[in-house]
């Protein structure tokens, strides 16, 4: 099994678990079309919600293989499921309404599915789970979102090539593998840009990624104003006080208020981290995953401090780039991660392309990464890790943006002490029961064997080394043989 996917998989179950917590869902629905998407946000769903997940399937003129794909991962996945055929009210909604080209047949079928999806979810008091993944998220113009409707969207960080990763490790056959939805990738304006065909998934992954060695300079030019676009339908418009439209410098990476509400969830969140029984890698993720909701940011890393070495580990990232994920160690005053905790002040960059502190620069380009915001980790005046969050395009960060996330980086700082403290505190005491065990067994032989304090202790290393058991195990094999 491969450990970054499963890291992967964890983060984002984890995630979802978070989201069940504000909507009070006991169960989810996920609409299934015979593909990846759907298939692998139906693997996920299924791990949260056990037997409350339902499959619903919507065929609107689709190919009988695609309706008969969607229940094999339905039965894959033990899922029950309804099949609700559309294409009769497809037809009639054809029919009716007036013509929109070639975009026409796209936007009605995905809108019924949607609707009829919103519907099936509310009548049972289900969440509904959207299936899009990041070249949909950032590339698809159907305005305001590519699936409004859904509650939580679990895969939209994700690009083709890592759904097809999470797609074999969760079983699914090659040809679904190899079926992707179909995008609405407004071709005419594509075409008047210079293409000749719609990019292939391998190619929108490349400039999603920023690999532009496995692209041509026509597909950089055509896409660039599109995904320029889409970022602007991500947003809410704010105009001047004289009424006329705001540059895109001056629109903010998200609304402010919902940014605020979002906030005080995540606070919330990892309060009652603070207060559980989680483990520090556990708790870990769930602050980057909460962190990039927050942020709506597409990569969150949290690097920790060793104060004994003074260097900086990267601890967790909601990230599935493989080389992102790498054992990764930066010393203090080493790029902008260890200026900050130099510093013990945030770092804001509107471009990692062009800051002479970030180091990764390869790393960015092919990870799409374009703003970062750097956020001191602090217990008091401590500082014990950095937060960072990315943006996929050009981002000013606001000054509420820069508090809020200060006052997550400062109560996830107290989470991660605590936990810390709490791990040192029961191995401490773990080694003090294990002292007193082995004293207590010790004493019994002096006692029984008549045999002196070091006699009795190597008695219980060989009998340790001869049955590969610890020295506690054996010693409480002597005191419930002799005591007892």
């Amino acid at each position: 099994m491969n450990k970054n996917i499963q890291e992967q998989i964890d983060a984002i179950i984890a995630w979802v678990v978070l989201q069940t917590e504000e909507f009070a869902a006991e169960g989810a629905v996920v609409n299934l079309g015979g593909e990846i998407n759907s298939s692998v946000t139906l693997a996920i769903t299924k791990k949260v919600f056990g037997d409350k997940t339902f499959g619903l399937i919507l065929p609107c003129r689709d190919s009988s293989a695609s309706v008969k794909d969607a229940q094999w991962v339905a039965h894959h996945f033990d899922v029950p499921f309804e099949v609700v055929d559309l294409s009769q009210v497809f037809d009639s909604l054809v029919r009716l309404l007036p013509p929109l080209g070639e975009k026409r047949g796209f936007l009605i079928k995905n809108s019924l599915q949607m609707l009829v999806h919103r519907h099936y979810s509310d009548a049972r008091g289900l969440m509904m789970i959207g299936s899009v993944d990041r070249v949909e998220y950032e590339l698809s113009e159907i305005a305001g979102h590519p699936n409004p409707m859904a509650d939580i969207i679990p895969l939209e960080h994700l690009l083709a090539c890592d759904m097809r990763h999470l797609g074999r490790h969760f079983g699914l056959p090659r040809r679904i593998l190899q079926r992707s939805r179909s995008l609405d990738l407004n071709f005419q304006g594509l075409k008047r840009s210079g293409l000749e065909s719609q990019p292939t998934a391998a190619q929108l992954d490349a400039f999603l990624a920023g690999d532009v060695s496995r692209i041509s300079p026509v597909i950089q030019q055509a896409l660039d104003p599109l995904k320029a676009r889409v970022a602007r339908l991500r947003r809410l418009p704010l105009h001047s006080p004289a009424g006329s439209p705001a540059s895109p410098s001056e629109i903010p990476f998200s609304d402010e208020h919902d940014t605020y509400d979002r906030s005080i969830e995540a606070l919330s969140l990892i309060s009652k981290a603070i207060t559980s029984d989680q483990y520090l890698e556990d708790i870990l993720r769930l602050i980057v995953m909460v962190t990039a909701e927050v942020m709506k940011s597409s990569v969150c890393s949290l690097w920790l401090l060793d104060e004994k070495e003074s260097v900086l580990r990267l601890r967790a990232t909601q990230s599935i780039d493989s080389e992102y994920l790498k054992d990764r160690v930066l010393k203090v005053g080493e790029g902008i991660v260890g200026k900050v905790v130099a510093e013990n002040r945030a770092y804001a960059v509107t471009n990692v392309l062009t800051d002479p502190i970030f180091k990764e620069k390869d790393l960015a380009r092919r990870m799409g990464l374009v703003s970062m915001l750097s956020i001191p980790m602090r217990v008091g005046e401590r500082v014990i890790g950095v937060i960072n969050c990315y943006t996929s395009h050009p981002h000013v960060f606001s000054d509420l943006q820069v508090n809020l996330l200060t006052t997550v980086a400062n109560q996830a700082a107290v989470a991660i002490e605590k936990t810390e403290l709490m791990v040192k505190t029961k191995v401490i005491s773990e080694e003090l029961e294990r002292r007193k065990i082995i004293e207590r067994a010790k004493d019994l032989l002096m006692k029984r064997l008549s045999l002196s304090g070091e006699e009795a202790y190597r008695w219980l290393q060989k009998r340790s080394m001869n049955t590969r058991k610890s020295m506690r195990e054996v010693s409480e094999a002597v005191l419930l043989a002799m005591e007892g």
